[in-house]
């Protein structure tokens, strides 16, 4: 006997006649005809080389053959539906790559939390992190070049949503053999010291403007930085002064790499932007947008 002839249809028809003991029920139950079940049934005793059935006022009663063969033949049909049940599970959890655009260290933005928690509760979701800066990840995630990030500072584009997340302290930092003790409260002195802007489109930009007063057009401006670990690396460097967010600036100078001033009372907002209209992983995102929203952050919101 070649095991190859004990095609699953036949195997489906014997089990169900054995059950209903009845051709046309059984072909009712498989959406079938009673001659397309008989048919089975004979080339399923033609491939095993037994009778499976007698027929009798009763309707189709099983040999003592057909019984013996009843419990391998449920035994095999159950097998393949929980191979395709698995099948199923799996094509269901398959990996879905999100990408996230960091504008800061990700332990400040808990990145590690992040990925804790899509594991416990978006198994299927992937985080693909890229560090860049907020202008730019406003623009990649409008283009769909990214899915969602995290930005400082006030955006207004249509085609993006804005979930506001917390406040930011933003410091001031100097070289770490800066000769001030504090930062010169007069603007025109803030003028007069080494720069290291950030481009028009960083957060920090009106910032400095704010600091520096009406006349900050003709401020020293020693370099341009695209982001804060350039501007971090220039100030260590000791090409001049910048903005960076708080808790970097604290961390840098409790390694004696910069000097932190906290005299101006300046902050910013961090905030997680999606597409309105994402093109891919729509609920993918939605759902990582609620989960950075209602648990990763849900204690500065609730503050």
């Amino acid at each position: 006997m070649n095991a190859m002839n004990l095609k699953l249809d036949r195997l489906k028809s014997f089990v169900l006649v054995a059950e209903e003991s009845n051709l046309t029920r059984a072909a009712q139950r498989r959406h079938s005809t009673p001659s397309a079940v008989s048919e089975h049934l004979k080339q399923l005793e033609s491939a095993l080389s037994v009778r499976l059935f007698n027929r009798n006022s009763q309707g189709m009663v099983l040999t003592r053959e057909g019984e013996l063969l009843l419990g391998p033949a449920r035994k095999a049909l159950g097998g393949v539906e929980e191979m395709a049940d698995l099948a199923r599970q799996l094509g269901q959890h398959q990996s879905v790559s999100i990408t996230v655009g960091i504008n800061a260290p990700p332990e400040h933005l808990r990145v590690d939390r992040l990925i804790q928690l899509c594991a416990r509760t978006l198994p299927a979701v992937s985080l693909e992190l890229r560090t860049i800066s907020s202008n730019v990840i406003v623009e990649r995630v409008a283009s769909g070049e990214l899915d969602c990030g995290f930005v400082y500072g006030e955006w207004h584009n249509h085609q993006l949503d804005f979930q506001y997340l917390m406040d930011v302290p933003v410091s001031v930092i100097g070289p770490a053999d800066s000769p001030l003790q504090a930062l010169p409260s007069d603007p025109a002195e803030v003028m007069e010291l080494p720069w290291i802007w950030p481009t028009n489109s960083c957060a920090f930009y009106g910032m400095l403007q704010q600091l520096m007063g009406s006349e900050w057009q003709r401020s020293r401006r020693v370099a341009t930085s695209e982001d804060e670990y350039t501007a971090l690396a220039m100030v260590s460097a000791g090409l001049g002064y910048g903005l960076v967010e708080h808790s970097l600036a604290t961390e840098w100078a409790s390694r004696n790499k910069v000097v932190e001033f906290n005299e101006a009372a300046l902050s910013t907002t961090l905030s997680f932007c999606s597409h309105r209209h994402p093109e891919r992983n729509g609920s993918m995102v939605r759902e990582l947008v609620a989960l950075v929203v209602d648990q990763l952050f849900a204690d500065e919101l609730g503050s």
